[in-house]
């Protein structure tokens, strides 16, 4: 459950790229950007986008968002830029210094506008260490390097408390219920779960969000199960969970759903309920 050493190592990879009053940094598609001067107008294209800006302290410089923002709050009060598509237009029209955006789920967005001459930011924060790298990257082409240094060393501290557990409870996740629907390898709930000392047996289907047969459910027979939609009352009817009535527990799905500093406060409440199953 250790946090690697590959953030350590990025940190000092982004602090040599520095050079005269510009910063030179390499996003997650290979692309090199040159930022001559702090940026004043940013846009996020993806909600965590957004939300991490504004954990940097960048949230003032932020002028456009996706429609599907919500937090923090201060986000409903920017200017609406599309959710899925993108208003590309709408976006030009912000006059952005710079763009920042999830390679992987705006691909073809932040190429249209690399093309259209913006300067894009790509990030793609897969799971936790991924997240503290992308902390990192943001913050140092925006010139708010001594923030991301403080929250990933806090979001280190905070992991690294994290005891073994001497045997892993199984934990099974309920993204869905028609059909039933896990999150598997690739999810950020896949990575939370091993951080917390759980083995996820989702992660035996194929996929980052596989159907899940429930005959496999019932026979994996796990020590948790997690339900990610607030329907406790109506999964407690259901026949496949007629014999794991006292294994299921209702979370804040979205301390689990965006790859940000958020994902520790899941992290650790995940933790805390597998200690009870010791």
């Amino acid at each position: 459950m250790k946090v690697r050493h590959s953030v350590a190592i990025l940190l000092l990879v982004l602090l040599i790229s520095t050079f005269g009053s510009a910063i030179k940094v390499i996003d997650v598609t290979g692309f090199e950007i040159d930022v001559t001067r702090v940026p004043n107008r940013i846009v996020a294209l993806v909600p965590s986008d957004a939300e991490m800006l504004f954990d940097l302290g960048l949230g003032s410089k932020v002028v456009g968002v996706n429609d599907w923002a919500e937090y923090p709050a201060e986000v409903k009060n920017i200017e609406k830029i599309g959710g899925s598509p993108l208003n590309i237009e709408k976006i030009l029209s912000l006059s952005p210094d710079i763009v920042v955006g999830n390679y992987g789920l705006a691909p073809k967005e932040i190429e249209q506008l690399r093309q259209l001459g913006l300067m894009v930011i790509a990030v793609n924060p897969r799971d936790l260490d991924t997240t503290l790298e992308t902390y990192l990257l943001v913050g140092k082409a925006l010139g708010a390097s001594d923030k991301a240094l403080e929250i990933v060393e806090n979001l280190e501290k905070r992991q690294n408390t994290l005891a073994s557990f001497p045997k892993m409870p199984k934990v099974f996740v309920e993204i869905w219920n028609d059909p039933l629907m896990t999150a598997g390898k690739g999810s950020l709930w896949n990575d939370v779960i091993t951080k917390a000392g759980g083995e996820n047996i989702g992660a035996m289907a194929v996929g980052s969000y596989p159907i899940y047969s429930e005959e496999d459910l019932i026979k994996q027979s796990p020590d948790l199960i997690i339900l990610t939609n607030y329907n406790l009352e109506e999964a407690l009817q259901r026949p496949v969970y007629a014999s794991f009535k006292d294994r299921l527990v209702q979370v804040d799905p979205s301390l689990y759903s965006f790859p940000t500093k958020r994902l520790w406060d899941g992290l650790e409440a995940l933790y805390e309920t597998l200690i009870n199953l010791q």
